[in-house]
């Protein structure tokens, strides 16, 4: 019921400010008066209006998106945007005709603080009273909750680590230290097509002083994580290989990295195996579907390997991962696809 709560008043605070978004409460465009057929999602997964706002009644489809890594603090900034197309006019919505959604974000359970050397459980971190600097509010945030409308987008930036005065009993307090880990962002929707549209994007802002680095990515759904991801690697010159991996089943396991030329031989060997804690690997409200996360650079698993083209594998001993690759030249960061 806590969470509940939570959830509802941060509803009413963030519609009106860091989202710029709809009031969820009485726009309740995100949900459907009888409980939809058919999602169209893997599992199905249909909540309440009971569960999500503690009261009311209605109806929507959930769908659980993961971005593999975000940044926030010494110098980066996490920037993520919610956004649905125009809809069309639908019956049965539990208010007005046309469907829109509500998203919540939240850091997954393996994402962690690291300052002054030391590193940490975001989740678990200053009595659970650590989340993140919302810089177009100013206030300090454990999850972002809004309500998109059709033909809408909002966002939030984050560009640090802060303290919650409403946790701590005190003032919301900037901190120092990256923040870093998968980021989950879970949508309700009143219907399968709005479900389906209704997505976000993640950006990464890196200030340099003499350059910056910015790239979007897009998310992963919590169904679409397999067990063996595979990318092109350039690496050694003015290439930089970066990439994340994340556990998304309910079980513990570890991640093989291995690297291959343009021929199929393998390249050196990892100086370690990163072991990773389970998530819930579920689609279910206000769970981590996630859990643990390595993230480095190929330099930091392999050593120096000289100038090489090829693949970069990821294998997850006994369950599904997630993948993000990244790739620097010179002074510009990019994406790379991984499949």
């Amino acid at each position: 019921m806590i969470r509940i709560t939570v959830f509802l008043a941060l509803l009413i605070l963030i519609a009106g400010t860091s989202w710029g978004a709809g009031n969820p409460i009485t726009d309740m465009s995100w949900l459907s008066v009888s409980s939809p057929g058919n999602c169209k999602t893997t599992d199905n997964a249909i909540v309440t209006a009971q569960q999500v706002l503690g009261t009311g009644t209605g109806f929507g489809c959930l769908r659980t998106l993961i971005f593999p890594q975000f940044a926030a603090g010494v110098g980066w900034t996490t920037q993520i945007t919610g956004f649905l197309p125009v809809q069309a006019t639908t019956a049965g919505l539990v208010t007005g005709t046309v469907p829109g959604y509500v998203v919540e974000i939240r850091n997954g359970a393996g994402a962690t603080q690291t300052n002054a050397g030391t590193t940490a459980l975001i989740d678990s971190s200053n009595g659970g009273c650590l989340g993140f600097w919302e810089s177009i509010t100013g206030q300090a945030l454990k999850h972002a909750d809004a309500a998109i409308d059709s033909g809408a987008a909002a966002r939030v930036n984050y560009t640090g680590l802060a303290i919650r005065g409403k946790c701590s009993g005190g003032s919301d307090t900037q901190v120092p230290g990256l923040g870093q880990g998968p980021m989950q962002l879970q949508i309700i929707a009143p219907n399968a097509t709005a479900l389906a549209q209704a997505t976000g994007q993640l950006s990464y802002i890196y200030d340099g002083g003499t350059f910056q680095w910015q790239v979007t990515v897009n998310p992963v759904d919590i169904f679409n994580a397999k067990q063996r991801w595979t990318a092109p690697l350039y690496q050694g010159g003015d290439y930089v290989t970066a990439f994340s991996v994340v556990n998304a089943s309910a079980s513990a396991q570890t991640v093989s990295v291995t690297l291959r030329d343009d021929n199929g031989n393998q390249i050196g060997s990892p100086t370690a195996t990163p072991s990773l804690a389970p998530g819930c690997g579920c689609n279910q409200w206000q769970q981590s579907a996630v859990g643990g996360y390595f993230a480095g650079t190929v330099s930091d698993l392999f050593g120096n390997i000289g100038t090489a083209t090829g693949t970069i594998e990821f294998d997850g001993s006994s369950g599904p991962i997630m993948v993000l690759v990244l790739r620097t030249v010179k002074n510009s960061l990019g994406s790379v696809p991984a499949r």
